[in-house]
């Protein structure tokens, strides 16, 4: 394909971070922690993902009529993600309250605000940013019909088409069919599949089965242990670099984004999800979700990149 950049179908949210000593348990109060606000929702972040890493970004979406809707726009286009197709919208913007621990395990609760208003017409508008790229990510923090809409419209483009399954949502098996990769976490490829995901057999069993469905190629992302890449030429188990962990919030968001970027790049896909495993390893040692997402300089100094 002549054709390099990628488009981003998805969310936008304004993250509300407070760091604790621990996770709190039901109906209980933990004092003690920090708060920080930074830009996020998973779209949004793979967005800039992308873009840190060099690769001209589109981003289409929804904000609000509000000040974090100014706050989030800025956000995107700070980091060179053009934002021509994200249309503000009646109501507040997209929102996530995050409870971060000690380990940089997390807890998540997302209201998603603008992000339900984006439907196929508006994904339509934007035919234009799919003729001038070759790669579409897209996530489930927004209506599926417009998910489905922009891998219509991708594969009608010949993009080729990557979804992060998160949060999981059933989906037709249409819509599967026009997934080129799905990358699931473990928890995530465990509800897909009904399998529990804890190794490497049982993600080589949850990838066949997902393949099934009607993605063409699987890669479970799987924290600590790497990733499971799985395609009909064969399976790959990726290993993830050792970090000190301090906030694993957008680990799966930085993969993705260098995943993407390498797939661009013309890159085979078993070594771009060793290249995005390094990305999330690096995403994971930092914290907040966008400041954390990796620069190509950085990844350059940690893993080779062939392009």
């Amino acid at each position: 394909m002549s054709n390099k950049g990628i488009v981003v179908v998805g969310s936008i949210n304004m993250d509300m971070v407070f760091s604790l000593p621990r996770l709190p348990l039901k109906g209980e109060t933990i004092s003690g922690g920090s708060f920080a606000a930074h830009p996020g929702g998973k779209g949004a972040n793979q967005a800039v993902a992308a873009a840190r890493l060099g690769m001209p970004t589109t981003f289409l979406g929804c904000v609000g009529e509000d000040s974090w809707g100014d706050l989030l726009l800025a956000g995107l286009q700070q980091t060179g993600v053009d934002c021509a197709h994200v249309e503000r919208v009646p109501g507040p913007s997209g929102c996530a309250g995050i409870y971060v621990d000690a380990r940089g395990e997390n807890m998540i609760a997302v209201a998603t605000g603008a992000n339900s208003q984006i439907n196929s017409t508006k994904v339509g508008k934007a035919q234009e940013a799919f003729s001038t790229s070759n790669v579409l990510m897209a996530q489930l923090e927004i209506p599926v019909e417009a998910v489905e809409a922009a891998l219509e419209l991708a594969k009608g483009a010949g993009l080729m088409t990557i979804l992060d399954p998160a949060p999981v949502k059933s989906l037709p098996p249409y819509t599967l069919s026009l997934v080129d990769y799905i990358t699931p976490n473990a928890p995530e490829a465990s509800e897909l599949t009904g399998i529990d995901v804890h190794c490497w057999s049982t993600a080589a069993k949850a990838a066949h089965k997902l393949r099934a469905m009607g993605p063409k190629n699987v890669v479970i992302t799987m924290g600590k242990l790497g990733a499971f890449f799985s395609s009909p030429q064969g399976q790959v188990r990726i290993a993830a670099p050792g970090v000190v962990a301090v906030d694993s919030t957008a680990a799966g968001d930085a993969f993705n984004g260098a995943f993407a970027v390498a797939i661009a790049q013309g890159v085979q896909p078993d070594i771009a999800a060793d290249i995005a495993a390094v990305a999330g390893a690096l995403a994971v040692s930092k914290a907040g979700a966008q400041p954390s997402l990796p620069t190509l300089a950085e990844l350059a100094q940690v893993v080779s990149l062939p392009w």
